[in-house]
């Protein structure tokens, strides 16, 4: 289209040279395609992010992390031969997703008890949901940290009760 723009109907274009049209695109140029926004990048990672996740629990749901070596071992068990916070996460997935509430806890309890927060910080976060002001605290870091330091601490003392917050 000589002498206007794409977006304006042709009676009024301006002729080659002249200010912008009602648009505001320059006289002789044409439009460029809309680049998706923040909010459209935000959707797509969230559907690799599902689409993944989904994957894996699939593969976890599928195959028993218990009875198969495919799975990489701990490497604090297996050089430091203590239980980090993680050990038992992959069993105690696979028993959540087959149902079985009690063995999850068995294996990894840190696990389950945080899992409802972990799944309503990735909702807020993707949703653009404000974020409850107790997750968002400059302490709430340092006191997960300390709680998890707390548990790694108490799940590889060798008395009762401790001895079941190992995995199983």
């Amino acid at each position: 289209p000589i002498g206007g723009c794409m977006v304006c109907p042709p009676g009024d274009r301006p002729a080659v040279g002249r200010e912008p049209c009602a648009s505001g695109e320059a006289a002789g140029m044409e439009t460029q395609a809309a680049r998706p926004g923040p909010e459209a990048h935000a959707r797509w990672e969230a559907l690799v992010l599902l689409l993944f996740c989904g994957v894996g629990l699939l593969v976890v749901y599928l195959v028993d992390p218990a009875t198969t070596d495919w799975y990489p071992v701990c490497p604090s068990r297996v050089f430091l031969h203590f239980h980090c916070p993680g050990c038992g996460t992959l069993r105690a997935t696979h028993r959540l997703l087959h149902g079985d509430l009690s063995g999850a806890l068995s294996m990894n309890s840190a696990l389950v008890l945080a899992l409802p927060f972990l799944v309503h910080g990735l909702w807020t976060y993707y949703t653009g949901r404000a974020a409850p002001r107790w997750s968002t605290s400059p302490g709430s870091g340092w006191a997960i940290l300390a709680a998890l330091l707390i548990y790694t601490v108490l799940r590889n003392l060798p008395w009762e009760p401790f001895i079941w917050l190992a995995p199983h």
